[in-house]
């Protein structure tokens, strides 16, 4: 004999116990797991990232092409100087391979390939220029050839570049006092002279 809502209780039991195992099986069931799921959402969190950096990179201008990463264009150097008298100053110029740029034996020589150097400017104020397009690193020599004192300025446009001034030359008139033939700045190979 059953009690009144007795079966009532035994098939709520029932239910809920098989609600219980459904609850359990349904992830498996449907073919997926806890570390798949996980794994599934890590892979979606992963591709999100990677669009955006993708994004990113193109409006750099450095997506990868083709499994390489792109090249950077190179920041051109500009080496330019100038003086404020009628003296001859000339620029000389050395990259850190050790190859020259400049007054070599009285002729202009380009010793550094690539890039070009200004003509030898012999009555004052400038400009000799040196121009790299592929902004290698350089040192820089300026010297005094002849004429009177002269304040001298040179600006580099390339990165780690600068803007340099000194002065070179007699103080006076004739030369009665000691002065600087030569000053340099940045890089400068071992027995870089005038």
């Amino acid at each position: 004999m059953s009690r009144p809502g007795g079966l009532t209780f035994a098939s709520g039991v029932v239910v809920a116990f098989l609600c219980a195992c459904l609850l359990v099986a349904a992830p498996a069931a449907l073919g997926a797991s806890d570390s798949g799921h996980a794994a599934s959402s890590k892979a979606k969190r992963a591709k999100a990232c990677k669009k955006r950096h993708h994004r990113k990179a193109r409006r750099a201008g450095a997506c990868r092409k083709r499994g390489r990463d792109a090249v950077s264009p190179a920041v051109p150097r500009t080496v330019t100087l100038t003086w404020d008298s009628t003296a001859d100053i000339d620029l000389e110029v050395y990259d850190r391979d050790g190859q020259h740029s400049g007054l070599l034996g009285g002729a202009m020589v380009n010793g550094i390939p690539g890039a070009t150097h200004s003509d030898n400017d012999t009555d004052g104020f400038g400009p000799e220029s040196f121009d790299d397009p592929s902004g290698r690193r350089v040192g820089y020599l300026v010297c005094w050839r002849s004429g009177p004192h002269a304040n001298v300025t040179l600006t580099d446009t390339g990165i780690g570049g600068g803007h340099y001034t000194a002065g070179l030359g007699p103080t006076s008139s004739p030369p009665r006092e000691a002065y600087s033939t030569s000053v340099g700045w940045g890089f400068l190979p071992i027995g870089a002279h005038c």
